[in-house]
């Protein structure tokens, strides 16, 4: 016997699908019109990176924190509840004005024209919005219901997270079949974001209820019956993590060197929305305390006060731009700290991840992290500079038997003063020194919004917070024993951003005058000079002018995370490197660079001692590093890694007295972890 014959088509039936909801659809049969089976959930991570940096373009390059922080996390991780797997899917987007062309093996004229769109791109934000267009494709097929975002970026990749996040809980996310008409439907949002008020810190329009989101979603022209396309999406729609690096420029671009192009970005990328929404869970923002740049002012978030669900953490490092977000291409060429500073950042976020979300990441790839850490400070320290050398190049040994040594600076003896304090060099070149220089001001930065004038004016201080830390290795560069150690400039270390600041423990708050408890910097600005207001330049005419108290900043310092059994590879761990770096394994060295050491280590007690008394968890992470570096040496392509490059070069003749300075960075970085434990000021700072 034959199938049995099909049951007959009801038109009327199907005719009336369009005007049901559309969870109701089915998704076997249009007979049964099932409720659609979703599957397990996902956690998924988008990775957008900087402005000309790619790590996917197959050309050698010094990877982001982005990039380096997407090939961390594991593929799969673990629920908080019962234990399930968890599918963990990572989308990595490249910056924009990183092009696909490659300039090898090209004509003069491909190299030109690949030149100039790459930087066409990245002078004028071409492809930032292309780039989160295409991060929320990615989301709208792949997102389900219950399902974990996390979006991390660095510099116009932070903008782009920001925007990406702004987009999704501005709209939410539509169903995959209506990315036909993409163009439509963002172009309208465009509009309608333009035309109506965006997210204020003085009003209510952003709860988790959707005000706003149901004002978009409230028809449009043309609409037909039964659901329209704005009801097709899913709103209120969580937000675990947005994750940056030192968001730059008015609207996370920074102006160009030659020309203002604020109002040429302010109406070509002015309609996103890159604040911090109620929908997003955790917001983490690394910032550069030492950039100077005008183009290159930072973006931070103002929370507002009656956003009561954000977690908001941004915190102060040492360094320029570069240094807090990694990939310098200054570091392939043995220029500069080798991404030590950009490691300590990263190190901050993963910690900051961990610490308040279920995001799991991969033992093996923070190890490997770790790793290049411990072999980086190593190199470092046994680096000495070039003598009356005014670019601070590192000293070399020829090695060949005919040229000279170059001369080591006596005075600049070691390229490393610990806990990643190296040298920085100023981003601030000569073309760039045109666009004018402005220091960066902690706990300072106002949010600005229109008045009913058309006037931009700052909003009332106590309408929002910034939720701002520095971080203690600002205090540890600044501490006596550090200064002590390294008087030469090279690392001597003097950020203008904090001038008028003091670090000081249970201050009073300035505004109630309540003790506030721990470690903070404690920022005093004068009253402006006599004759003029501190609000504006206006003359004093008869009278008496009430007088202008100084302004005062309260600025924790940003406290380390607790050691547990869980957190391994933490940031005190990479405090821990600067007295483990030399009994750590040494990938990549030469002998000549490194032979010295063991005879150094063989004759010194203190050296002795410490492997004596190792503790517990240091003990565990020397074993992780040798289990790791068995398997890299079969599983990284040796002579052409960058990390192997870096580290061929032959420092200069007489050395051998670096490694007594490494070891004495070691004891210093100890001691100031152990002040840290106790909550305790240097001495010299209580005085």
């Amino acid at each position: 016997m034959g199938d049995p014959a099909p049951e007959p088509i009801n038109i009327n039936e199907i005719r009336n699908i369009g005007t049901e909801p559309f969870l109701q659809i089915g998704t076997t049969t249009v007979k049964d019109r099932s409720v659609r089976v979703e599957g397990p959930p996902k956690r998924l991570i988008i990775c957008c990176d900087g402005s000309w940096q790619s790590s996917n373009h197959g050309q050698m390059n010094i990877p982001s924190n982005v990039a380096r922080l997407s090939r961390a996390i594991a593929r799969c991780g673990l629920a908080d509840d019962k234990g399930d797997a968890v599918h963990q899917i990572v989308y990595y987007n490249a910056g924009v004005g990183t092009g696909t062309s490659k300039k090898d093996d090209q004509n003069w004229l491909a190299n030109t024209m690949a030149g100039i769109q790459k930087t066409w791109e990245g002078a004028f934000g071409r492809g930032l919005e292309e780039n989160v267009c295409e991060g929320y494709n990615f989301l709208v097929n792949n997102w389900s219901p219950g399902d974990e975002i996390y979006i991390f970026g660095f510099s116009r990749g932070a903008y782009t997270a920001r925007a990406l996040a702004g987009l999704v809980c501005n709209m939410g996310i539509c169903m995959p079949d209506m990315m036909d008409d993409w163009w439509a439907m963002y172009d309208d949002y465009k509009k309608r974001l333009n035309r109506q008020d965006k997210f204020s810190l003085v009003c209510n329009t952003h709860k988790i209820s959707g005000q706003w989101i149901d004002t978009w979603s409230g028809g449009s022209k043309g609409a037909t019956a039964g659901l329209k396309y704005e009801d097709r999406f899913y709103k209120n729609v969580p937000i675990e993590v947005v994750g940056v690096f030192d968001t730059v420029g008015a609207l996370g671009l920074p102006n160009n060197t030659w020309f203002d192009f604020t109002s040429y970005n302010s109406t070509e990328h002015g309609f996103h929305d890159t604040d911090v929404h109620p929908q997003i869970k955790h917001a983490f923002h690394a910032l550069a305390l030492d950039d100077h740049r005008a183009p290159f002012s930072p973006t931070l978030w103002h929370l507002p006060t009656r956003n009561t669900t954000t977690k908001l953490i941004q915190c102060w490092f040492p360094g320029c731009h570069i240094h807090i977000g990694g990939g310098s291409e200054e570091t392939a060429h043995h220029v500069g700290d080798l991404e030590s500073m950009a490691s300590l950042s990263l190190a901050w976020m993963i910690d900051r991840v961990r610490e308040h979300t279920n995001l799991q990441f991969e033992s093996y790839e923070l190890t490997r992290l770790y790793q290049t850490y411990t072999n980086t400070i190593l190199d470092l320290s046994q680096r000495s500079f070039k003598r009356w050398d005014k670019a601070h190049s590192y000293s070399y040994a020829k090695g060949d038997g005919k040229t000279h040594d170059d001369e080591a600076d006596p005075d600049n003896r070691t390229g490393y003063g610990g806990w990643g304090m190296g040298f920085r060099p100023d981003s601030m070149t000569f073309g760039m020194s045109f666009a004018g220089t402005i220091n960066r001001t902690p706990g300072q930065y106002k949010p600005l919004r229109k008045n009913d004038k058309n006037e931009l004016v700052a909003l009332n201080p106590d309408l929002y917070s910034t939720e701002e830390y520095i971080h203690p290795v600002v205090a540890y560069a600044l501490g006596k024993p550090y200064r002590e150690a390294n008087q030469g400039p090279v690392l001597r270390y003097q950020p203008e951003a904090l001038k008028n600041f003091t670090r000081v423990k249970d201050p009073k708050d300035p505004t109630t005058g309540k003790i506030q408890e721990g470690i903070f910097w404690r920022g005093v600005f004068p009253p402006p000079e006599k004759g003029f207001l501190r609000s504006k330049w206006d003359s004093f005419r008869g009278g008496s002018q009430p007088p202008v108290e100084p302004e005062v900043l309260l600025i924790p310092e940003m406290p380390l995370w607790k050691d547990t059994d869980n957190n391994l590879l933490n940031e005190r761990d990479y405090m821990r490197a600067d007295w483990l770096a030399f009994l750590a394994p040494r990938l990549g060295f030469p002998e000549p660079t490194i032979d010295h050491i063991d005879k150094f280590l063989e004759k010194d007690k203190a050296s002795k001692t410490l492997i004596e008394n190792l503790t517990e968890r240091e003990t565990d992470l020397l074993y992780h590093l040798a289990v790791k570096a068995q398997s890299q040496l079969t599983s990284v392509w040796q002579m052409r890694s960058v990390a192997y490059k870096l580290r061929q070069k032959i420092p200069s003749k007489g050395n051998e007295g670096n490694v007594k300075l490494m070891l004495d960075t070691g004891a210093r970085t100890r001691d100031f972890l152990a002040l840290l434990d106790q909550g305790e000021l240097y001495p010299e700072e209580g005085a």
